[in-house]
């Protein structure tokens, strides 16, 4: 029985997964980081242990393509070239693209339209006519607008704003337990000592004073969700006359958080009522199966 190859190999670890010709998940492997831009050599040798893997369960010669999405790839510029390698080392019509484009793909199955991701960064990728667009990310200093990043810093911006008033901020206790401080010029100190992916993680909390009913949780949820907002409909407006309605919704924050996910989409909306948006909570792996929609 043949089958197709889906890779997403991201910055932290690389997942595998194996489909038939029904679009059925056969297996799935996973291996270490697979950035390429940060570590080309351990990247090749963590992809080629997945392939290894999931061929050496359903046979070599069943294989029909393989379709890996790498981070770093676009900034490496070497796709065509990792492509080839592993096409020659595995006998395997290998195809290799951008760890967005296969995001891209597994949202909107193939179709034309808008991804947004937020998780611990951002950013908005559109596709229309095999016209690929980018609105925003940018990183935590310069962009990732409604990322789990910045909604952490802006809760942070609150309490700190509202102890130079000299009052205390709902979101102070919250801040203070998470970052392991017992003033707000502590919690200063060691919000400074963490790296990015730490202080994002911080957001799940601001997200559980907002299900809270915490008013100053909640704005800091939907002003980060209407900021998002504004760089989808700051998309749409770079796309041709008859923009593409599907929007896919993509990461943490827009997969778990429904109060963010409300404000954004209600914001979409008032500027594109006809848009349907869905959250996406498959792995990106399975793009694979709709690689031929693209590949034409």
């Amino acid at each position: 029985m043949s089958y197709v190859i889906g890779i997403d190999s991201g910055g932290t670890h690389i997942v595998g997964q194996a489909f038939n010709e029904d679009n059925q998940l056969l297996s799935q492997v996973q291996s270490g980081p697979g950035n390429i831009f940060l570590n080309e050599e351990e990247t090749l040798k963590n992809l080629s242990e997945v392939i290894d893997s999931l061929t050496t369960q359903h046979g070599r010669a069943n294989c029909k393509y393989i379709l890996i999405g790498i981070a770093g790839v676009e900034t490496k510029g070497n796709s065509k070239e990792v492509a080839q390698r592993l096409t020659e080392k595995f006998q395997i019509k290998t195809y290799v693209i951008s760890d967005a484009q296969l995001a891209l793909l597994n949202g909107l199955e193939g179709k034309d339209g808008t991804l947004v991701i937020s998780g611990t960064g951002s950013v908005v990728y559109g596709r229309q006519n095999q016209h690929m667009l980018r609105f925003g990310g940018w990183g935590n200093l310069l962009g990732d607008t409604g990322s789990a990043y910045k909604i952490t810093v802006t809760a942070m911006k609150i309490m700190l704003h509202q102890y130079d008033l000299g009052k205390t901020s709902s979101l102070q206790s919250t801040l203070l337990s998470q970052l392991k401080a017992q003033s707000p010029k502590e919690a200063v100190k060691n919000f400074y000592a963490l790296n990015r992916k730490e202080i994002a993680a911080i957001a799940l909390e601001i997200a559980k004073l907002a299900d809270n009913d915490d008013q100053e949780a909640i704005e800091v949820i939907k002003e980060e969700a209407l900021a998002l907002s504004d760089e989808i409909i700051g998309l749409f407006s770079r796309y041709q006359d008859q923009y593409p309605k599907d929007i896919a919704l993509s990461g943490s924050v827009l997969v778990h958080n429904a109060i963010f996910r409300k404000f954004l989409t209600e914001n979409v909306l008032k500027s594109y009522p006809d848009i349907n948006a869905s959250v996406v909570d498959t792995n990106n792996a399975r793009g694979a199966i709709f690689w031929p929609l693209w590949n034409k």
